[in-house]
C-alpha cells in the first residue's frame, strides 16, 4: 500500500504540473510546404506538442458572424509552443471547475482561467516523438453547453494519448452567440459547425505532415462536443472527414431540437436590446459592439435559452431525430455512451419526480415508470435516472441502432466508476467524470488510487484500439460485445467491466425513446 501511495503521489504531481506547463521547451518543427510550424518536445512523455496552430482567419470585425475563412500563411514560420486564447464565453465552465474543486476540499483559485478572445480558431496537436507514419488520429471536440469551454482544458491535454502512437488534435469553435447566432439577416447559420468542419478539412489536408493517416480519423466529443458529433454525423459538409466517432454523454438535441424560427425570434430580441428603433443593416452595427458588451447582453436576453444548431438547408437538412431514424447519416463506426449519474451535480434536494413525470410522460407511462422504480427510495436517484435516460441514454441507443442499420459497428457503454471517497460517493459517476480516465489526466484534487489507474488503462485501451482498428477490444481488456437491435449489449465501465443489456433500456422503452 505504501508503494502504491508513493507511485500515485509522483504520478499526480507530474500530471498536475504538466496541466499547467510543458515539461520541455526544446524546439521541434513540422513543415507544410514552405511554412515551418515550430513546436516543443515534451521529453517526459515522449511527445511533440504543436499548440495554437491557426486554421481560420480571426473571426473578428467584419468576419464576426460570418462563415470561417481558411487561414493563409503570410509568414515562413509559426511559433506553436503555447496555447492561444480560448473563444469568447460566459464564465460557466470556469465556475464549474472551481465549484467542483472547492467541493472536493481544494482551493478553487488554483484553477487558472485562460485568456478569452474572438480571435480563437487555433487547433492543438500532440504526436509521438518517433518518426512513425500513418498513425491513427483522434480529434477532440470539447463540451460546455455550446457557450463555454476550450480545447485545452486540463483534462483534454493529449500527451498521455499521443505517447501511445496516436495523434491527438483538439479543436475549438465559436461559442454562444458568436457561434450559434441565427439572425434573419445572416447569410450563414451554424457558424460553430462551419468552424468544426473547416478544422476537420485542415486535418484532412495536413495531418500527414505530422505523421497522421487522414483516412483513419476518429472524432471524439463529450457533452456539447458529443452533440456536435451528432450534427457532424448527418451534415453534408462533413462527409469523408472522419471514419469513426466516440460520443460521450450527448443526445439532448434529438429530444429538444432548436427551431430556426425560435432562434431567429430570440436574435431579434437581442438586436432590440441594442437598437430598438434602428431600420438599417443592424447586423453591421452589431459587429461594431465590443465582445464583452455582447456577452453582458447575452446574460440578460439569453438567460433562459440554450444555444444550438438549427436546420438551415445547408449544414443541417432535417431534424436530427429524423436523420437518425431514417438512416440519413454518414457511414461510420461508433463508441457511444453515458455516465450512471449524469445529473447528480445539478440537483437540489427538492426534486419533484411526480411533477416531472406529469410534464414529460403520459399517465400510462408515469404508472409504468413508478412501478419500475418501486424499489428505489431516493427521489434524487429516481430523478437522475429519468433525466439521464431521457437526455443521454435513450438518444444514444437510437444513434447506435442507426449506425448498426447502416451496416457499421456500434459499441455502447455506461461509465459507473465512483472514486473511493465519501464525498465522491454523493456525486456518483457524474457528468464528465469519465474524462480524466479517457485522457489519463487525473486532477490533483480528485481522490485517485490504483483502481482508477487500472480503469484508466482499460478505457484508454478500448478507446485507442477503436481509433486504430475500429474495434475497442484487445488482448488485455474484458470483452466488449457490440450493440445490435437483438442483443442490446452495453459495456459497464467500472473496476470490473462487463457486457449486459443497458440498465436503463426499459426506461427508454416505456418513454418510447428507442
Amino acid at each position: 500500500m505504501y508503494t502504491i501511495k508513493i507511485f500515485l503521489s509522483i504520478y499526480l504531481l507530474i500530471s498536475f504540473s504538466l496541466n499547467i506547463s510543458g515539461a520541455s521547451n526544446e524546439s521541434v518543427y513540422v513543415k507544410i510546404d514552405d511554412l515551418k510550424i515550430i513546436g516543443k518536445h515534451n521529453k517526459l512523455f515522449g511527445v511533440e506538442e504543436y499548440l495554437g496552430i491557426p486554421f481560420a482567419q480571426p473571426p473578428i470585425d467584419d468576419l464576426r458572424w460570418e462563415k470561417p475563412v481558411p487561414w493563409v500563411s503570410k509568414k515562413k514560420y509559426i511559433n506553436a509552443k503555447n496555447f492561444k486564447p480560448a473563444c469568447m464565453q460566459t464564465p460557466s465552465i470556469v465556475n464549474w471547475y472551481k465549484r467542483l474543486i472547492e467541493t472536493f476540499g481544494y482551493d478553487p483559485d488554483t484553477f487558472a482561467s485562460p485568456e478569452f478572445s474572438e480571435d480563437c480558431l487555433y487547433l492543438n496537436i500532440w504526436k509521438p516523438s518517433n518518426s512513425k507514419r500513418d498513425l491513427p488520429v483522434i480529434v477532440y471536440i470539447h463540451g460546455g453547453s455550446n457557450e463555454a469551454g476550450w480545447s485545452y482544458e486540463p483534462n483534454y491535454r493529449g500527451y498521455n494519448i499521443a505517447n501511445k502512437d496516436v495523434i491527438l488534435v483538439s479543436i475549438p469553435y465559436r461559442l454562444g452567440i458568436f457561434g450559434y447566432f441565427s439572425h434573419p439577416k445572416m447569410q450563414h447559420n451554424n457558424l460553430a459547425l462551419y468552424d468544426q468542419v473547416l478544422a476537420l478539412n485542415w486535418i484532412q489536408n495536413y495531418i500527414t505532415n505530422f505523421g497522421g493517416d487522414p483516412s483513419n480519423v476518429t472524432i471524439m466529443g463529450e457533452s456539447a462536443g458529443a452533440m456536435s458529433i451528432e450534427y457532424l454525423m448527418v451534415s453534408p459538409l462533413s462527409k469523408n472527414t472522419f471514419s469513426k466517432a466516440i460520443h460521450q454523454s450527448g443526445g439532448v438535441p434529438l429530444i429538444y431540437p432548436t427551431l430556426k424560427t425560435d432562434a431567429q425570434n430570440q436574435a431579434i430580441k437581442f438586436e432590440k436590446y441594442f437598437f430598438n428603433e434602428y431600420t438599417g443593416n443592424v447586423l453591421n452595427e452589431l459587429k461594431k459592439i465590443d465582445s464583452n458588451e455582447i456577452l453582458k447582453a447575452v446574460e440578460e436576453v439569453y438567460s433562459e435559452e440554450f444555444f444550438d444548431f438549427v436546420e438551415d438547408g445547408i449544414t443541417i437538412i432535417e431534424p436530427l431525430m429524423e436523420s437518425f431514424k431514417k438512416g440519413n447519416i454518414h457511414s461510420v463506426d461508433l463508441i457511444i455512451g453515458a455516465n450512471n449519474d449524469e445529473w447528480s451535480l445539478y440537483h437540489d434536494d427538492n426534486v419533484d419526480v411526480n411533477k416531472w413525470l406529469d410534464e414529460e410522460t403520459t399517465p400510462e407511462q408515469k404508472e409504468k415508470l413508478l412501478n419500475l422504480f418501486k424499489d428505489i427510495d431516493d427521489p434524487l436517484r429516481k430523478m437522475d435516472l429519468l433525466l439521464t435516460s431521457q437526455s443521454y441514454v435513450c438518444p444514444s441507443l437510437i444513434i447506435a441502432k442507426s449506425v448498426k442499420n447502416k451496416n457499421r459497428q456500434a459499441w455502447v457503454y455506461q461509465f459507473n466508476r465512483v472514486r473511493d471517497n465519501d464525498l465522491a460517493k454523493t456525486f456518483g459517476a457524474y457528468h464528465g467524470a469519465e474524462l480524466p480516465y479517457v485522457f489519463n489526466t487525473h486532477d490533483e484534487w480528485l481522490p485517485t488510487n490504483k483502481k482508477d489507474i487500472d480503469l484508466t488503462d482499460d478505457i484508454q485501451d478500448y478507446w485507442i484500439s477503436f481509433a486504430r482498428y475500429g474495434n475497442p477490444n484487445s488482448d488485455r481488456t474484458s470483452e466488449w460485445l457490440p450493440y445490435d437491435a437483438k442483443n442490446k449489449y452495453t459495456q459497464i465501465l467500472d473496476v470490473k467491466s462487463y457486457s449486459v443489456e443497458h440498465p436503463s433500456q426499459k426506461i427508454c422503452e416505456i418513454m418510447q425513446i428507442y
